[in-house]
């Protein structure tokens, strides 16, 4: 997503863009992860590549959705900018934890065979993202450089576009 973009969006759409963004970013960067062991991949079989990318942006797609939800019911009907304490407790209740779980759900695939170090760079990046939203949730209601930036274009160069693009 464009950052300058993002900047000039009414303010729910900016809500919206910030953490669909996160979502698909980190759902990507966890793909590549197995467990919290030093292994790259799941103990799961391995995937092919388009069977992981069919799962993996599934995973991405239910994330959004249950982010655009939430966003709605709370931020749908303002015509303002949501607060930062609103913002913030939003990403705090909502979507880091949405995006953990995309995160987990594609660490559970495990990396195709032969594309462990691609998928681990992705998870890894949306991983590092993620935890700069957990030690500062208010960055959501920044308009600063988003911190997804880096692991949506690696998840996107990968293929999995759902989750690597904002509004997908």
């Amino acid at each position: 997503m464009n950052e300058d973009r993002v900047s000039h969006q009414r303010p729910l759409e900016q809500c919206r863009t910030a953490l669909l963004v996160a979502i698909l970013t980190v759902g990507l960067v966890a793909a590549g992860c197995g467990s919290s062991s030093n292994s790259s991949t799941s103990t799961t079989a391995a995937l092919t590549k388009p069977q992981f990318l069919k799962q993996g942006n599934a995973i991405c797609k239910k994330g959004n959705q249950q982010i655009n939800a939430a966003a709605q019911k709370l931020f749908g009907k303002k015509n303002k900018q949501p607060s930062k304490t609103d913002a913030t407790k939003f990403a705090t209740d909502t979507l880091i934890p949405s995006i953990q779980s995309s995160i987990n759900g594609l660490k559970a695939l495990g990396a195709p065979k032969g594309d462990e170090a691609k998928v681990n760079a992705i998870v890894t990046s949306a991983q590092a993202a993620l935890d700069k939203f957990k030690k500062d949730p208010a960055l959501v209601a920044s308009n600063t450089a988003h911190p997804f930036k880096q692991s949506n274009k690696l998840a996107r160069d990968y293929g999995l576009n759902v989750c690597g693009s904002a509004g997908a």
